[in-house]
């Protein structure tokens, strides 16, 4: 056989077996369309810019303000390092592996960190979101005696699973195989989420057995007092739905897709549904803190540098801690707690 005719095989060879070959994984994940990029890109910069400052708010808020320190607002606060770990950290990392994209470039190193920091603090953000709705709960349905269900023990044990559960998974889902951890994924945030709508509901329901019984009490008396507790039940039932919607929004499809693509973590939709997943933690300061009035004015003195001074008391500092704590938790929790949920 002439030698050309064995090139042109040889060729004809080599050209089928590289064109059937399908494309690697790392290169599904890197082939991002740009127009997506720029707008995966648009969307993590914004809720990197609005996440961190208001989270990093709430912190300093409390922090700073000795009558907001009570449980409630600490939960506020975990929650606020967790999605500040998100805003600060996550997202950045996520918008230098997309930027990397745009030169063709896929970084291993980069994807890898990401992964391990959003999984961490995104679990950790969706377990306050349900821990917080426990312990709001239980503060409108026992607002007698949960100061001793409820106690600083309890309170640091749940604050320390709340922590430590988050970084179990985050480490599993790097080591273990996608598919498993896709699905534990979608049942934990599944209960997570029941657990949310079960507390909120049974906090409406108390809110509005409350205002029904209190307007019988003022029938023929006061008219303003009867539209003030009515408005306190509507701005209840209005926070509840914006959390439930939004917190629905942000992680419902990324569910789904880990869910129903189990092992195929990568491709447009994916990193969309990663993104509104990460945006959940820029909103939720804005839900929970701002929508209250005492955190609003210490916003204020804080970006004015104003802060409040403690007051003068007489006894030692431990017993008026203990004293304040209490006092505050019985003014604060159980008659503002119905306002803000």
């Amino acid at each position: 056989m002439p030698l050309c005719y064995i090139n042109v095989i040889m060729d004809f060879t080599v050209n089928s077996s590289t064109s059937s070959t399908p494309p690697s994984t790392a290169t599904v994940q890197c082939n991002l369309p740009l127009g997506h990029i720029a707008g995966l890109l648009s969307v993590n910069i914004l809720s990197t810019i609005l996440g961190t400052i208001g989270n990093a708010l709430v912190i300093g808020t409390v922090c700073t303000n000795p009558s907001l320190q009570i449980i409630s607002n600490f939960w506020l606060v975990s929650m606020a390092v967790a999605d500040l770990m998100v805003t600060a950290l996550g997202q950045p990392m996520f918008s230098v592996f997309l930027g990397l994209q745009v030169k063709g470039e896929c970084h291993e190193g980069v994807s890898q960190a990401f992964r391990l920091i959003a999984n961490m603090s995104c679990s950790a953000s969706v377990l306050h979101l349900c821990l917080i709705s426990i312990d709001r709960c239980l503060v409108i349905l026992r607002p007698h005696d949960f100061r001793t269900l409820r106690t600083k023990k309890r309170f640091k044990i749940a604050l320390a699973i709340a922590w430590t559960l988050p970084v179990v998974y985050g480490i599993l889902r790097l080591t273990v195989s996608k598919k498993g951890t896709s699905y534990f994924t979608v049942i934990a945030v599944g209960i997570c989420y029941l657990i949310i709508i079960s507390c909120y509901s049974l906090i409406i329901l108390k809110v509005r057995k409350q205002g029904t019984a209190t307007l019988k009490r003022w029938r023929g008396q006061s008219r303003r007092s009867a539209s003030s507790e009515h408005m306190v039940e509507r701005r209840v039932t209005v926070t509840i739905a914006i959390v439930v919607i939004i917190f629905t929004v942000c992680w419902f499809p990324l569910l789904y897709l880990r869910s129903a693509f189990a092992e195929d973590n990568f491709g447009v939709a994916y990193n969309w549904a990663i993104t509104l997943a990460l945006s959940n933690s820029s909103m939720n300061p804005w839900i929970y803190c701002f929508r209250i009035a005492e955190f609003r004015d210490a916003y204020r003195r804080l970006m004015k540098c104003q802060f409040k001074p403690s007051r003068c008391v007489t006894g030692s500092p431990g017993d008026q801690n203990e004293m304040n704590t209490t006092t505050q938790s019985s003014d604060l929790e159980t008659q503002n707690h119905s306002v803000y949920v």
